[in-house]
């Protein structure tokens, strides 16, 4: 046993695929994450299960497209709605095969004691709040409206970061002395709202700020349903959050190099949604342009994301262009660590383990991917669902024009809708994104 891989999923908060170095951000910051996205494999054209988190993170624990498992929206701090404990989640199937299996962070799958981390695989479970969101990212990581405390905290004092913090624990986690391999799920907070970092670091991004663009503000890009999102990244708060994340990552990596386990170790790199940067009239904290919109919208920058994987020594480094989506994350990890695979749980997801041995894209079977998101978003989105396939994309609205149709392959930014153009074309993807919808949404909840 001793002898199977150990786990670290990096899993970000609101983490736009535009902004690391890697995918071409100047503004921010990255080096650690740009250097683990050359040691393994960066998959430019990844994507979320979901344009919000909740839906994603279900996704994530159980390789199931978010709908199956009843959770299409994100979770309200109030409500009932939970991750089932009759899914067999990504923790409980490594907890089942002798893993030593920690949760740190973000959890965002139901508030009641019983559906926590605890409950769904995960022996060592921590800083987990009830909420989509901290209070505050400074101790005590309280007080303030709209976000919940913290717990398991309390040694820290006035001034510690979170981000810091949840490092902390990770890193006592790893050095834990045991027989036995481990799985660790580092789920921050960051880079979520509330945008709060280090002051000296905000006052290095407003320095580079001016140097960069001068007084100017960013220029909004009006949007569908007269909705704004943000043309380039400027936000001195929102950067210094990217760097202080982007230096714990790298503490994280250095722990696992410093115990003698790095070599030992498959790293993953995650994001639950687009960027935050399209709001009703203000847009967001940052930019996702080249791609279109950002979190809560089924546009381009809402559900493309960061997504790497590495394994010193055991996976080559690479670029790679091949489309794919969280629920991947799941029968991936068990395949490379050598554990049976759950076929009947990870409906959803494929194995990218020929990709990650430099296979085409060829090698994984999957006609196309598809999104559903049947809920208003106070960012301005109304009901939507889209569909990609062959490099073309359609996406399905509820109010307004219906249908918009993309040629990714030649208009990233999504510019030029062509659905009125190639009206077989719309009524083909159309049919299999309504077919998908409905084999994927138990009877019980349509």
């Amino acid at each position: 046993m001793a002898a199977k891989p150990n786990v670290v999923l990096f899993f970000i908060d609101d983490l736009g695929w535009a902004d690391i170095g890697v995918n071409g951000s100047t503004f921010h910051e990255t080096p650690h994450i740009d250097a683990l996205a050359k040691s393994g494999v960066n998959f430019t054209h990844s994507y979320s299960a979901h344009p919000v988190c909740s839906p994603t993170r279900a996704a994530l624990m159980t390789g199931k497209a978010p709908q199956r498992v009843g959770i299409t929206q994100w979770i309200p701090t109030n409500a009932k709605v939970a991750l089932p404990l009759s899914e067999v989640t990504i923790g409980e199937a490594f907890q089942d095969a002798g893993y030593r299996t920690g949760y740190i962070g973000k959890w965002h799958l139901g508030k009641a004691d019983d559906v926590q981390p605890q409950h769904q695989g995960f022996d060592y479970t921590v800083a987990v709040n009830r909420a989509g969101q901290p209070a505050s990212f400074f101790y005590p990581f309280g007080k303030r409206k709209g976000g919940s405390s913290v717990p398991d905290l309390e040694n820290y004092k006035k001034g510690d970061y979170l981000t810091d913090a949840l490092t902390d624990l990770a890193i006592d986690f790893i050095d834990q002395k045991s027989s036995e391999p481990f799985f660790l799920c580092l789920s921050h907070y960051a880079v979520h709202t509330p945008i709060q970092a280090p002051a000296d670091l905000v006052k290095k991004y407003q320095a580079k700020k001016e140097k960069m663009y001068g007084a100017g503000k960013a220029e909004l890009l009006e949007e569908r349903y007269g909705t704004m999102s943000t043309a380039r990244q400027e936000d001195p708060a929102y950067a210094a959050m990217m760097e202080n994340l982007d230096t714990n990552i790298g503490r994280v990596m250095e722990a696992l190099k410093a115990s003698g386990q790095l070599e030992n170790t498959i790293v993953v790199f995650s994001s639950d949604n687009g960027g935050l940067a399209h709001r009703k009239q203000t847009g967001g904290p940052t930019s996702n342009l080249p791609l279109r919109s950002g979190k809560a919208w089924t546009y381009e920058g809402g559900i493309r994301i960061p997504t790497i994987i590495s394994w010193e020594g055991k996976i080559a480094p690479q670029e790679s262009k091949t489309p794919v989506i969280t629920m991947d994350i799941y029968p991936t990890l068990l395949e490379l660590c050598g554990l049976n695979a759950r076929p009947e749980q990870h409906l959803d997801g494929l194995s990218l383990k020929k990709v990650l041995e430099g296979e085409s894209d060829a090698a994984l079977d999957r006609p196309f991917l598809a999104w559903t998101y049947p809920h208003v978003h106070g960012g301005g989105h109304k009901p939507s669902a889209a569909i990609q396939m062959k490099g073309w994309k359609l996406i399905k609205f509820s109010d307004g024009k219906t249908y918009e149709l993309y040629k990714l392959t030649d208009d990233l930014g999504e510019k030029s809708d062509l659905s009125d153009q190639n009206p077989e074309r719309v009524r083909e993807m159309d049919a299999l994104l309504e077919k998908w919808i409905s084999d994927t949404t138990p009877k019980s909840t349509k």
